[in-house]
C-alpha cells in the first residue's frame, strides 16, 4: 500500500470543479451559442459585427485555455503533509491564492463585460428577427455567482491546507 504521505494530492477538488464548470463555458459556449443563423450565418450581420463577434468568440477560447492552464498547472492543490511540495509554506500558499485570484479576475472579465454590452446605445440581448429573449442576463450572472462559490471554496481549502488541518 503506498504511503499517503507521499501521494500527490487530488487535481479535482470542489472549489476546483465548479471554477472548472464555468471555464467549459467559457471555452465552448460562445462557439455553441453563435455557429448558428443567429450570429456567424445571420445574412442581416455586417461584415465588422461579424469581426466582433469572432473577437469575442476568440476571446473566450483564450481565457478558456490560459485559466485552464492557471488552475490546474501553475495551481497545484496543495497536500496536507510536509513531504509533498509545496505543502504548507506561506510564499506556495500566498502563490496559490494569487494564481487562484488571477483565475477569478480572468472569467469575471469575460462575464462581466458581456453583460456590459447592453448598455451601450442601440444594444439589444438578441437581434429583432429572434424575439425577445434575454438569455445573456439570466445566464451570466449564474456563472458568476458559481465562479465566486468555487472561488471561495477552494481559497478556504487552500487555507486549511496551509495551517494543517485535513482537507
Amino acid at each position: 500500500m503506498p504511503n499517503p504521505a507521499l501521494q500527490k494530492p487530488p487535481t479535482f477538488t470542489l472549489g476546483k470543479s465548479l471554477i472548472a464548470l464555468v471555464n467549459l463555458v467559457t471555452l465552448f459556449g460562445p462557439y455553441l451559442a453563435d455557429w448558428n443563423k443567429t450570429h456567424i450565418y445571420n445574412p442581416n450581420w455586417p461584415p465588422h459585427a461579424r469581426y466582433h463577434n469572432g473577437q469575442t468568440m476568440s476571446l473566450g477560447l483564450f481565457v478558456g485555455v490560459i485559466t485552464f492552464y492557471i488552475l490546474f498547472f501553475l495551481l497545484p492543490s496543495l497536500a496536507s503533509s510536509d513531504t509533498y511540495p509545496p505543502s504548507r509554506s506561506p510564499s506556495s500558499t500566498k502563490l496559490q491564492q494569487v494564481h487562484l485570484n488571477w483565475v477569478l479576475v480572468l472569467q469575471n472579465l469575460m462575464y462581466i463585460s458581456s453583460l456590459s454590452g447592453i448598455l451601450y446605445p442601440g444594444a439589444g440581448w438578441t437581434d429583432p428577427e429572434f424575439g425577445d429573449g434575454k438569455p445573456q442576463a439570466y445566464v451570466f450572472p449564474c456563472l458568476v455567482g458559481v465562479l465566486w462559490v468555487g472561488w471561495w471554496v477552494e481559497r478556504r481549502r487552500i487555507e486549511r491546507v496551509a495551517q494543517g488541518k485535513k482537507e
